[in-house]
């Protein structure tokens, strides 16, 4: 019988470990992980700039409660 020409010669062999059958496809976890950073950087910035905010015009803010806490005791 001969051989086919696309055919693999496959040597029979007692001492060759069985084959390995193909691992899962591991999940990607790289997205989530830079997902859970930009969503962090996005807090940290916001924070930042609502502190420097209020930095600014913390005073401005503060008097502008007082005063309409002030308006109710009057009436």
């Amino acid at each position: 019988m001969q051989d086919s020409p696309n055919s693999i010669p496959v040597p029979e062999s007692p001492d060759l470990p069985p084959p390995i059958p193909p691992e899962k496809k591991k999940s990607n976890k790289t997205w989530i992980i830079v997902l859970v950073v930009v969503i962090v950087l996005c807090c940290l910035c916001s924070c930042v700039g609502i502190g420097i905010y209020l930095w600014n015009n913390g005073d401005q803010i503060m008097q502008s409660i007082q005063t309409s806490m002030m308006i109710p005791a009057l009436v």
